[in-house]
């Protein structure tokens, strides 16, 4: 099977997948069955916009503030405008700038000690 037959047989059953009404969301209130496809739209901007959530823990209720995540942002924004998403690999997480700079910071840390050493 050919690459690009594997990748639309792929989308075939992604796409009708979306379309199965199995997700129960709260709408304004009231719980609805809608399909995947609407469930991960609205996760989407959930994310994208910000929530908190309660969490029940040994201390007794805790409210967690999601902040906004940018990345939703972008794909929401990328969307609406027409744009192609770009393809995030599977189970790979975002690394934050505070990240980025401490791998940075550690690697220059080590090279000056590989100069000290010579």
């Amino acid at each position: 099977m050919t690459k690009t037959k594997a990748n639309r047989i792929l989308t075939e059953f992604l796409k009708k997948i979306a379309e199965e009404e199995t997700e129960m969301v709260c709408v304004c209130g009231e719980d609805k069955l809608v399909t995947k496809a609407e469930a991960l739209t609205r996760l989407i901007w959930k994310m994208a916009l910000g929530y908190s959530e309660e969490k029940v823990t040994v201390e007794g209720i805790k409210t967690i503030e999601q902040r906004p995540d940018r990345g939703m942002m972008g794909v929401i924004f990328d969307r609406i405008e027409g744009r192609a998403v770009p393809v995030v690999e599977i189970g790979k997480e975002q690394r934050g700038i505070a990240d980025k700079v401490t791998e940075q910071g550690k690697d220059r840390i080590s090279k000056a000690g590989e100069v000290s050493d010579n």
